[in-house]
């Protein structure tokens, strides 16, 4: 019953000091509001990230061996790369290690010019295994993919992502029409479901897929791949798999040290590892930004409430002198610091809530409102209101009540 009476009381003060209490609350509102929109834009840029990745990759239980060792750069495609890798190397990699459990071979080609009737396009070209879709975790939304047996017969078909479609065919059904690569008819019989944008912002379905069998016979004339995609069994071994590949590589490629390998080997999973560390650091740095104007706010409270109390020298006295103890002084003055705290917080937490949609909305990422930094952000304000208020209470408390009521 005393707790309320005091928190009423402390109320009263904050409505008879209202530019006080707004000065109070104001370093715990930018503190919260930063803090709050820091960690949400931040798990929303992490969820985003991945999801590009995602895009990009397909899975990470995925290990990927391109040729050129460290003289490759960019994307790898048929002009660009030596031809180091070979159909035979995929070959071995899915049938002498135990750690991998399905292979893709990749010939990848840009600027190849697609015709349908008078519109053209130049998307990128690949030549992929029919197990593409299941490594990839991809899924064609119209239509359906090639199979082991038109892979075998060098069939003359395509799937199209949805770029091609609207560019190609805006207004009609592809399924079934014939297209011309590099003035080589195939027949479109699928279509694949829309992944977006990658990591670097650019579009993941302006591409065609063909029969890796028809790309090296019938249209790039070449007996090299640009990339091959090795599935683990077990994810969490994909470090020790990455140097069975490379260690096999080796052997078959006749690579002794110091000679410098001609193949890179990537692991998706790792470098997402990295790319999340270096976004967690940025992100603790930040909100050490955040939680030093949470201090900052917490002594611009102490340092008005130590004002405070020498203003208030005959309200204490006065309370003093009718029974109220030196406790009851200290609670009075730690109540009235953890609801302006409290005030802030909540007032932070809605700032930082509309905060989080704007930068959100501007930045493209997905609008992602996280609970947890919300309510932490407004337990911590109270937090600090009780930390920095401790002083300005036991101050208060210390006053002799004559001598205050002489002042």
């Amino acid at each position: 019953m005393k707790s309320v009476k005091l928190a009423s009381q402390a109320l009263r003060n904050m409505r008879r000091y209202p530019l006080r209490t707004i000065f109070m609350m104001l370093g715990v509102v930018v503190g919260i509001a930063s803090l709050a929109v820091l960690s949400s834009v931040g798990e929303a840029t992490k969820r985003e990230t991945l999801q590009r990745f995602k895009n990009m990759l397909g899975t990470f239980d995925t290990i990927m061996v391109r040729p050129g060792g460290g003289r490759s750069r960019g994307m790898p495609t048929l002009v660009n790369v030596p031809p180091t890798l070979r159909f035979e190397d995929a070959d071995a990699i899915a049938k002498e290690l135990l750690e991998i459990k399905a292979v893709a071979e990749m010939q990848t080609a840009f600027d190849v010019d697609i015709k349908y009737r008078d519109r053209a396009a130049s998307p990128v070209v690949i030549g992929v295994t029919p197990n593409w879709l299941e490594l990839r975790s991809e899924e064609v939304q119209d239509g359906a993919f090639f199979t082991d047996d038109q892979n075998a017969s060098l069939a003359r078909v395509a799937v199209i992502g949805s770029d091609v479609r609207a560019a190609l065919f805006p207004e009609e059904d592809p399924i079934g029409k014939t297209l011309r690569i590099a003035d080589v008819p195939f027949q479109v019989i699928g279509i694949l479901k829309s992944r977006g944008a990658g990591p670097a912002g650019g579009s993941l379905d302006n591409l065609v897929l063909i029969p890796v069998n028809s790309a090296a016979r019938r249209l790039f004339n070449r007996n090299f791949l640009t990339m091959v995609i090795a599935q683990v069994k077990d994810p969490e071994q994909g470090s020790a798999a990455t140097e069975k590949v490379a260690a096999l590589l080796r052997e078959r490629h006749h690579i002794r040290p110091p000679a410098l390998d001609d193949f890179t080997i990537t692991n998706p999973a790792a470098t997402m590892t990295q790319v999340s560390r270096a976004g967690s650091t940025l992100t603790k740095i930040l909100t050490g930004v955040a939680a030093m104007a949470l201090v900052i706010g917490g002594v611009v409270i102490m340092s008005l409430m130590s004002i405070a109390v020498s203003e208030r020298w005959k309200e204490i006295g006065v309370r003093r002198s009718v029974g109220a103890t030196r406790r009851d002084i200290v609670l009075q003055f730690l109540i009235e610091a953890a609801l302006v705290a409290l005030a802030g917080g909540i007032a932070g937490a809605a700032i930082g809530e509309s905060g989080t949609l704007l930068v959100a909305r501007m930045q493209g990422l997905p609008q992602i409102l996280v609970w947890r930094p919300f309510a932490g952000a407004v337990l911590l304000s109270v937090m600090i209101g009780l930390v920095f208020g401790v002083y300005p209470a036991w101050k208060a408390s210390r006053l002799d009540p004559i001598q205050a009521l002489r002042s």
